[in-house]
């Protein structure tokens, strides 16, 4: 088991987030908006646990930034390719819990996760307990997407395959989607 050192970064913004959400009041739209944020979240999550990763290409926002050990700005699409190429040979169990909601104005939130993921490969499995720290947009059609994700690990016990997708590298299954569609 390997405990890794926390990013400060995250830290700081986590304590933010806590210091307003302490502070706020709500409207009944904002608690609205607010379970918008976390279906979001949780939409995530799902989409990874189901194997429909390229169904988080409209969760982000086009500017999206990830950060996990590093900061890189990220094409939505490369994002879920990404996750599709990671997930490809486990099955993926993200468990997510504590939420807190910071509505920092009307189309800008900030959302802390804490996170333990069950990452089983056919030969060993990896588990990981993190703590999300994600910046949250309402876009101009309505929608709350993901402007940024940020995950900072504190434990791990294993280590994931192959995290980088080599580039000719294609999905099985890649299944166009957009959720304003009609099911």
């Amino acid at each position: 088991m390997k405990i890794m050192k926390q990013d400060v970064k995250i830290q700081k913004l986590v304590v933010e987030v806590m210091k307003h959400v302490r502070q706020q009041t709500y409207t009944p739209e904002q608690l609205c908006e607010r379970q918008r944020i976390l279906d979001a979240q949780y939409f995530y999550y799902w989409s990874m646990d189901m194997k429909k990763e390229e169904y988080v290409c409209d969760l982000f926002t086009e500017d999206f930034t990830y950060r996990c050990f590093t900061e890189s700005p990220t094409e939505p699409k490369d994002q879920a390719m990404r996750s599709k190429y990671v997930n490809r040979n486990m099955m993926t169990m993200h468990m997510s819990h504590n939420p807190l909601i910071w509505l920092i104005d009307e189309t800008h939130a900030r959302g802390i996760f804490l996170y333990e993921d069950n990452n089983s490969y056919k030969d060993h499995t990896v588990e990981g307990f993190s703590m999300y720290c994600n910046d949250f947009r309402k876009c101009e059609d309505g929608v709350w997407r993901i402007s940024k994700m940020r995950i900072g690990y504190r434990k791990m016990n294993g280590a994931l395959d192959d995290y980088d997708v080599p580039k000719d590298w294609e999905p099985k299954k890649w299944e166009e989607w957009n959720c304003h569609m009609e099911v």
